[in-house]
């Protein structure tokens, strides 16, 4: 089985623009994921057992990943449907099953990356972890499900926010890593107020190289109160997540 880590982003953000080629300690943000991700599968990957990509949008702008971020692959595919882009990228680089990453989670966790992994390779054809902070979780699916899927669902209009959704009824296979932080822990880049929090903890050696485990850095959040540096937008986060899927669902039923 060939599997694809396909990490969603585009540079299009009204609300942080550009924000995965912002720069953290001279190199882009989204680099440091790309990184976790390398060193975790580095095995696989040189075995051609695995894949890592962006998959973005067809924009023009977004071609510059291809120069910015180095270790992975770049595919563009539908800007505004996310899992048809997941469906052209995975014929296209012609893998089995997806991993898919949000390129907003910067340090989504390799333990929850390796897990659904091992799911996959067992036999699962939809699996997610849960039981981490928001930004730390991970998916995956074959790429025979995801084109079911979208074939029920209907691929084509906006589907982007909550983009999930799509698998409807389909039950994942559920594997639970535990941590002890409240809901309220968030590690999603959106706003600037998430920058911020990204840089901080990106100051610490150990996140870097990936030496602690993704509680311990819900533990280091909470100890040295970074969690209030984006306190402020949290709401406006919901309200936002919130209205963008209504607005898809009401788009797509007319």
């Amino acid at each position: 089985m060939r599997v694809g880590v396909l990490i969603t982003a585009r540079l299009g953000s009204t609300r942080l623009p550009r924000k995965h080629l912002l720069p953290v300690h001279g190199k882009p943000i989204l680099q440091y994921l790309v990184d976790a991700i390398n060193r975790e599968f580095a095995s696989e990957i040189a075995h051609g057992e695995m894949v890592v990509a962006i998959a973005t949008s067809v924009y023009p702008e977004n071609q510059e990943f291809k120069t910015a971020i180095q270790g992975c692959r770049v595919f563009a595919g539908s800007d505004e449907n996310i899992p048809l882009r997941h469906l052209q990228a995975a014929e296209s680089l012609m893998i089995d099953a997806i991993l898919s990453v949000d390129g907003d989670d910067i340090l989504c966790a390799p333990q929850a990356m390796r897990a659904a992994y091992e799911s996959l390779l067992t036999g699962a054809r939809f699996v997610k972890t849960e039981g981490l902070p928001l930004g730390m979780n991970i998916s995956g699916y074959s790429t025979d499900i995801l084109k079911s899927a979208l074939k029920q669902y209907g691929s084509g209009g906006l589907l982007e926010t909550g983009w999930g959704r799509v698998f409807g009824d389909i039950e994942p296979v559920r594997i639970t890593l535990k941590c002890r932080a409240p809901d309220s822990l968030r590690f999603t880049l959106d706003y600037k107020e998430d920058y911020m929090f990204f840089s901080a903890l990106l100051d610490e050696p150990s996140i870097v190289s990936g030496d602690i485990t993704a509680c311990e850095i819900a533990d280091l959040v909470l100890a040295r109160g970074l969690d209030r540096i984006t306190q402020p937008i949290a709401d406006e986060y919901w309200a936002n997540f919130n209205a963008n899927v209504k607005n898809e669902e009401a788009r797509r039923n007319v």
